[in-house]
C-alpha cells in the first residue's frame, strides 16, 4: 500500500449518514473479505443490502442509509485487515460510531445491524424532518455564532448544538421554526447555513423520546475489549474499555458530536496519517482544518487510498423524505 502506509500509524474514520450515497458498497461486493461482511448483515436483514443501496430512492429511507455507512464502514476494515492494515485507532461520525465499534471489535456485526435498523425506526417517535432537523452554519467563526444563537434560544427554545465538526462547521438541530430564524441571524454575521434535508434533529432534546428504548436495546448488547481503540463522539478520549464505550454510547444519541476533538485527538493519540471510507470526503476536509498538513486518504474501494485535497466536506445527504422541503 502507498501513501499512508502500514509502517505509519494510522487512524481510521467512518462518516456518518452525510457518507450516505447510492452505490456506496458496491466496490466493495466483490472483495472477499467486504463481501462477508455483507453477506453476513444482508442476512441479518433478509434482502441483498447491496442491490438495495443502488437505488438513488432508497437512500431517503433513514434506515437503507444508516446501514449503508455502518455495514460499507465495517466491510472496507476488514478488507483493509486482509491487506496487513492495522488502524491505529478508530473512530465514527455520527451512527458512523456504531460501524467503528463493529469494526474494533467491541461488538457484534450481527447485533449492530439489528440495532441500527431499530434505532432508525425509532426516530420516527421524535419530531419529523417537516417540524425539526438540522443544519450546518459554515465560514470562519461558526462556533462563536452557534453558541450565540442558542443562548438567544433560551431554556424555554429546542435549538442546540449537535455536532461540533470543525472550526469552520457547526451543525445546529431544532424547529423548523428556529433554524428559519437562525439562518437569517447567520447570514446577518456573513456565514453560510445549510439544511441537511431528511434528518432528525439528533443530538439534542427533541430526540429525548427514543432515548428509553433505545437504551433498553443498548444494554442488551454483548461487549468485549477492542482490538483497537475507539474515540467516541460524546467524550472523544481513545479506550479499549467496554464499559466506557457503552457509557459512551448511551449518551450518543441526545450529545453533542465532538468531533472537533476527536480530530484533535487523533493526532494526540499518535496517528501520522487518516484514511476515510467513503466515496466522497466527508471527515477528511474537517480533519484538515484542524490538522491541515495531516495526511489525509479517501479509501472508496479495494484499491489505493487517493489524498483528500477538498478545503471543504461535502455535505452529502439523502433526498428530502418524510415531508420535509
Amino acid at each position: 500500500m502507498t501513501g499512508p502506509g502500514r509502517s505509519e500509524a494510522v487512524a481510521v474514520v467512518l462518516p456518518g449518514e452525510s457518507g450516505a450515497i447510492a452505490g456506496l458498497a458496491g466496490p466493495w461486493r466483490f472483495d472477499e473479505p467486504a463481501a462477508a461482511v455483507l453477506a453476513e448483515a444482508s442476512e441479518v436483514i433478509g434482502r441483498d443490502l447491496a442491490d438495495w443501496w443502488c437505488d438513488p430512492l432508497a437512500m431517503a429511507d433513514p434506515v437503507a442509509a444508516d446501514l449503508e455507512v455502518v455495514v460499507t464502514g465495517v466491510a472496507a476494515v476488514r478488507s483493509l485487515a486482509a491487506l496487513g492494515l492495522r488502524p491505529h485507532v478508530l473512530a465514527g461520525h455520527g451512527v458512523g460510531e456504531y460501524g467503528a465499534l463493529v469494526a474494533a471489535g467491541a461488538l457484534r456485526l450481527d447485533q449492530v445491524v439489528e440495532l441500527v435498523h431499530w434505532r432508525a425506526d425509532l426516530l420516527n417517535l421524535s419530531p419529523r424532518p417537516s417540524f425539526a432537523g438540522m443544519a450546518a452554519v459554515i465560514g470562519a467563526g461558526a462556533e462563536s455564532v452557534a453558541r450565540m444563537l442558542v443562548a438567544e434560544s433560551g431554556s424555554s427554545g429546542t435549538l442546540t448544538i449537535a455536532c461540533i465538526d470543525g472550526p469552520r462547521q457547526i451543525v445546529l438541530a431544532g424547529t423548523r421554526e428556529e433554524l428559519t430564524r437562525a439562518r437569517r441571524a447567520v447570514a446577518v454575521a456573513g456565514l453560510d447555513m445549510v439544511r441537511l434535508p431528511g434528518r432528525a434533529a439528533c443530538h439534542g432534546p427533541l430526540v429525548a423520546p427514543v432515548v428509553p428504548h433505545l437504551s433498553t436495546a443498548l444494554a442488551r448488547l454483548d461487549w468485549s475489549e477492542p482490538d483497537v481503540a475507539v474515540l467516541p463522539n460524546a467524550d472523544p478520549t481513545p479506550t479499549r474499555d467496554p464499559e466506557r464505550l457503552a457509557t459512551c454510547l448511551q449518551a450518543h444519541l441526545t450529545s453533542p458530536v465532538q468531533w472537533q476533538a476527536t480530530s484533535q485527538a487523533l493526532v494526540d493519540s499518535g496517528a501520522t496519517a487518516v484514511l476515510e471510507i467513503g466515496s466522497v470526503p466527508v471527515l477528511g476536509p474537517l480533519i484538515r482544518q484542524v490538522h491541515p498538513t495531516l495526511p489525509v486518504a479517501l479509501v472508496s474501494g479495494p484499491h489505493l487510498p487517493f489524498p483528500v485535497d477538498l478545503p471543504e466536506p461535502a455535505l452529502a445527504s439523502p433526498v428530502p423524505t418524510r415531508g420535509e422541503t
